[in-house]
């Protein structure tokens, strides 16, 4: 319920240049064939985004399967569709604590991945968006920012632990994750954006037919409208506010007309809704018929 209206409200907010569009949406055939690779690029870096949650929770002390932390990850990102970006934490909280895992340490792994990633999409965005940037010098203050503050996070996180404790008075211990964790979450944020863009020209292709420009813009534009998005802390599933900025990346980086984007912003919404309810709904089905049994 929560994806449809999701959808329709991305619809109803853009409607405005609908008429813009409405000829372009009557002429496009999908190449089922692109949109088929762009999934399973899309699918893969799931799971690569799997396994790194999964290793912070190794290096933190807890143990949980593979198959176990698909499940947890995938039904508990069903909530990003309830307003308040919370509900996917908590989700994942309760199932992780089911499983044997500190509820404490899922919870920061959870956050501590999020928040890695981000920062290394923005530097993404920084470094394939770079002819975009009206003000060097402050992409790359930015640059440097990102870059302490990954090297601050393994010294970070105890301290962080004990204000918390401080402040709320119960024990609440974060472990200190090795500064090689830290980077190889780095390092696979940095993988699964490249690979969202190239998925995401993949989906160019397959509505519109062809995908002009750089791979590297393409890179730029779906991290920057994800981040957007994720930021929007009052959009379910950042919607209508990850259209707009992908409507507005498109046609600055001159990938293609105003047309054209807003109909790739709306069948993105559609194509990525659908791949990330589809495994969740999946997992909480299988875990339904074991239960039963």
């Amino acid at each position: 319920m929560f994806a449809a209206a999701v959808v329709w409200f991305a619809v109803r907010a853009l409607r405005g240049q609908w008429a813009s569009a409405a000829e372009r949406f009557a002429t496009i055939r999908p190449d089922w064939g692109w949109i088929g690779l762009a999934t399973l690029i899309v699918l893969f870096t799931y799971f690569l985004l799997i396994e790194t949650w999964r290793r912070i929770l190794v290096a933190s002390g807890e143990r949980l399967p593979r198959n176990e932390a698909a499940r947890i990850w995938f039904v508990s990102n069903l909530g990003k569709y309830v307003p308040g970006k919370v509900w996917s934490i908590a989700a994942m909280t309760v199932m992780a604590k089911n499983s044997q895992v500190s509820p404490v340490i899922a919870a920061g792994s959870s956050v501590l991945t999020q928040v890695v990633t981000i920062a290394a999409g923005i530097g993404v965005v920084l470094v394939t968006g770079a002819q975009t940037v009206d003000q060097p010098v402050i992409a790359i203050a930015a640059g440097a920012v990102i870059v302490a503050g990954l090297i601050a996070v393994p010294s970070a996180l105890p301290a962080f632990g004990r204000f918390i404790s401080s402040v709320s008075g119960r024990d609440f211990v974060l472990p200190r994750i090795p500064a090689g964790v830290v980077w190889m979450a780095a390092a696979s944020a940095v993988i699964s954006w490249i690979a969202y863009g190239i998925a995401f020209q993949f989906f160019v292709r397959g509505i519109l037919g062809s995908a002009a420009g750089a791979t590297s813009s393409y890179i730029a534009v779906y991290a920057a409208s994800y981040i957007i998005g994720f930021l929007a802390l009052f959009a379910p599933g950042g919607a209508v506010v990850r259209e707009s900025a992908m409507l507005t990346g498109m046609v600055r980086l001159g990938l293609t007309g105003q047309a054209d984007a807003l109909a790739v912003a709306i069948a993105s919404r559609l194509w990525l809704t659908v791949t990330e309810l589809l495994p969740g709904l999946v997992y909480m089905a299988a875990g339904k018929r074991g239960s039963k049994s």
